[in-house]
């Protein structure tokens, strides 16, 4: 039978470029197939038996590889970012504080935080707190209406803090928000000149008790436009100017307000004494003499005729001098008498007895840091040396005899201190609260960080 004339194709791609192996055995030139006629039909068959070398093949190859790679690249990054944000994590906790806190770090990273004033004071399980004037700047955007000032409650001796409240939006420094224990046993806040601030210790909430103070007088009924309080030595009063510009000075415990001349017949002398007026007593060094530069600093306890709640003007700073007798202007060739207090200190002050606790005691930069009941705890450095280690001591009121003495640790000054039923707790100068036991033992010294 003649054959037909067919376009040879092969049989796998379709291509006509093809080799001759043999008679009638073909290779695609395009997919490397083998394929073979059937002289009778002319059929082609085909075999598949690729050559491992194809281009195809090596790309399919390739595309595996890259593949591979590609998919261990992510996961090493994705690997890496879940470690990455635990230990960062780990790190702004332990950033935090020394202290184990009752609320947690954000997702943020935290914040940082400047710290400023504080006081501190006993609730009535006896459990002591301090609190601590904060400022707060949250590390992440997303945070950022939390920045602004707050006040942390920190318990000293179970190493935690209690609460954290924000008081507010700005950045508050110690000058613009202020603590002060009056004579009720309450703390009262001035924040920013404009808000009259009390604490529930118990609680430990604030409450604005400016607008029930001041409208119990009909005069600061039209408003107050700033506020502050009064020196330390003049007890629980306000500087108000009102919001017709008029200058007083208001003591809420009592509701009374006074004019500046008024305020400054109030504050001294026996004859002013409200009728509640009590016998108190106090503690402190007297300061540097320019006119006795050689006198040695003295540990004074003094009586005075306490005032309540009433204007005063406590003697706690006192310094040796020379009392002529009255005012005016005088040389050394007019008659003085050495004196620590005079007349005019007597009367201004209310007071009624002084007398140095010990005598034959050299001191340098010292302080007191407690001076009641029974405890009279004072600091001071060893010697004349400005860069010498700060100690702590308790001396006996009666006989001015050491009970016992504390090196402080790294030198630090010991801000504030309180007592509470197993000790004495407080803040030194470098963000640290310490815990010292009855025994005048260093239990614990924790740095806020």
């Amino acid at each position: 039978m003649a054959k037909q004339i067919k376009v040879i194709k092969c049989p796998n791609c379709g291509s006509v470029n093809k080799t001759e192996l043999k008679p009638h055995f073909y290779k695609c030139s395009a997919c490397e197939t083998e394929y073979f006629l059937d002289d009778d039909d002319v059929n082609i068959n085909y075999n598949h038996n690729y050559n491992h070398n194809n281009p195809f093949n090596t790309n399919q190859k390739a595309i595996k590889v890259i593949a591979i790679v590609l998919g261990s690249i992510f996961f090493l990054v994705l690997l890496l970012n879940i470690l990455t944000s635990i230990f960062s994590s780990k790190r702004s906790s332990n950033n935090y504080s020394a202290y184990s806190g009752a609320t947690t770090r954000e997702e943020d990273q935290g914040y940082y935080t400047s710290r400023y004033s504080n006081i501190s004071f006993l609730q009535n399980s006896g459990q002591p707190v301090i609190i601590i004037l904060e400022n707060r700047r949250y590390k992440s955007n997303t945070n950022e209406p939390k920045d602004g000032t707050y006040l942390a409650f920190y318990n000293p001796i179970k190493k935690e803090l209690i609460k954290a409240e924000k008081v507010s939006d700005k950045s508050l420094s110690s000058s613009d928000f202020k603590f002060k224990l009056f004579s009720d046993g309450h703390i009262y806040m001035v924040k920013d000149k404009a808000s009259l601030l009390k604490l529930d210790k118990e609680n430990l909430k604030i409450e604005d008790v400016g607008k029930k103070f001041f409208e119990a007088n009909n005069e600061l009924q039209i408003g107050v436009a700033t506020m502050e309080f009064v020196y330390s030595d003049n007890g629980d009063g306000l500087v108000i100017l009102t919001n017709d510009g008029k200058k007083r000075y208001y003591y809420p415990l009592i509701q009374k307000l006074y004019t500046e001349k008024e305020f400054y017949e109030a504050n001294n002398g026996f004859d002013t004494l409200l009728p509640n007026a009590k016998d108190k007593t106090i503690y402190f060094f007297t300061s540097e003499s320019s006119d006795y530069p050689d006198e040695k600093l003295q540990l004074i306890q003094l009586t005075y005729k306490d005032n309540g709640g009433g204007p005063k003007d406590i003697t706690d700073r006192l310094r040796w001098s020379k009392d002529y007798g009255g005012s005016g202007i005088f040389t050394d060739r007019d008659p003085y008498r050495k004196v620590l207090v005079g007349r005019w200190e007597k009367d201004r002050g209310r007071v009624l007895s002084w007398k140095d606790v010990t005598p034959d005691r050299l001191y340098f930069a010292p302080s007191v840091l407690i001076g009641e009941a029974e405890n009279l705890i004072i600091q001071f450095r060893a010697d004349a040396n400005q860069k010498s280690p700060f100690k702590l001591q308790k001396v006996n009121k009666d006989n001015g005899a050491v009970e016992w003495t504390t090196s402080l640790p790294d030198g630090a000054g010991i801000e504030s201190l309180i007592k509470y039923k197993d000790g004495f707790t407080g803040v030194n100068d470098r963000d640290q609260i310490i815990v010292i036991d009855n025994k005048g033992n260093i239990t614990s010294n924790y740095k806020l960080d």
